[in-house]
């Protein structure tokens, strides 16, 4: 087995929030409110420092920037993150205003996980950038979990220059109103890790929305994939895709696109204006979209959601909207 069961993953992380769990109030560099446990760009990880499972980590509204980094080895690469989060079931949650901006400060991840829990909540993940472009450092992503579960509503990550979500091992994803825009790639999984994605949208990117490799899973249901410039949804080796009640819109070089022995499932969603919708060459059972998938113009707005007259909107049967529905888990 290349990867033994995370601890927590095996005991805490299924426990439930102890009773005498703590909220750590942080504050951005130069706040002048008196109720901070931390201030400055170094306080979010210190709060992590000082937290006990179950704690909650609440940032206040302002601009934190990565000033200092540690390094998590991990197979033959090292994570570079400005917060590092390792053996905790922790909440991390935003305040509308709070930003993480790297494209001013040290090169890094924003943050990493490494056999953790963590619950993130309304934040916005900006302009984290790489220190060298093709190294074994790895910096300039947004979240990287490893061996970890991640629980993530209301993020917006914005010009990432390498993954915005990244889950490697064991890693276990739940997700729901994502934004990840105008970066490079949306949502990246290897070994076995598995992500079950909503509501969300991946767009704008440089490279693929969703790339998946070894024997990774990820299920995307009622979410938008559009303008990504290296394929809209891409599945590798034995990994596999399944994409439900979603977008795919607009993506070159293919809408969807797999190699070796990746899977990709499409049912009930649309597909549109896609350089191809397809790649051609795909082997049998590599690809399987099923008749009901819309193939008109879904007419989005500058939301993502279908405007009035929209195909999506049109629909007999279970009556299940296809793309974006506002639902919050």
């Amino acid at each position: 087995m290349k990867h033994a069961l995370p601890l927590l993953l095996a005991g805490s992380l299924i426990a439930g929030t102890p009773a005498a769990a703590e909220t750590i109030q942080v504050c951005p560099e130069g706040s002048q409110t008196q109720s901070c446990d931390f201030t400055g760009n170094d306080a979010v990880q210190q709060a992590v420092d000082r937290a006990a499972d179950g704690d909650v980590i609440r940032l206040a509204p302002g601009r934190y920037v990565p000033s200092s980094y540690r390094d998590v080895p991990f197979e033959d690469i090292v994570a570079r993150g400005y917060v590092v989060i390792r053996d905790k079931r922790l909440a991390i949650e935003g305040s509308d205003g709070t930003v993480l901006d790297g494209k001013d400060g040290i090169p890094a991840i924003a943050f990493v996980l490494e056999n953790a829990d963590v619950t993130f909540r309304n934040l916005d993940i900006s302009d984290f950038r790489w220190g060298e472009e093709e190294d074994d450092i790895y910096d300039g992503h947004g979240i990287f979990a490893i061996d970890s579960r991640v629980r993530a509503s209301d993020i917006v990550m914005r010009g990432i220059v390498k993954m915005a979500l990244t889950g490697r091992g064991r890693t276990l994803i739940d997700a729901s109103a994502l934004r990840l825009l105008d970066g490079h790639l949306g949502i990246w999984l290897e070994e076995a890790a598995h992500a079950h994605v909503r509501d969300s949208v991946i767009a704008g990117g440089d490279s693929a929305g969703i790339a998946t490799y070894d024997d990774s899973t990820l299920h995307l249901f009622n979410s938008v994939v559009a303008n990504n410039t290296d394929d809209g949804v891409y599945a590798a080796d034995g990994s596999t895709i399944l994409v439900v009640r979603s977008v795919i819109a607009g993506n070159a070089p293919y809408g969807i696109n797999a190699e070796k022995n990746g899977r990709v499932t499409v049912r009930e969603s649309a597909m549109h204006a896609n350089a191809a919708p397809a790649n051609a060459a795909l082997a049998p059972g590599q690809l399987a979209i099923d008749e009901d998938v819309v193939q008109a113009d879904p007419m989005l707005d500058a939301q993502w959601r279908p405007k009035p007259g929209s195909p999506l909107l049109a629909r007999d049967g279970s009556g299940q909207p296809i793309g974006l529905t506002g639902e919050r888990p």
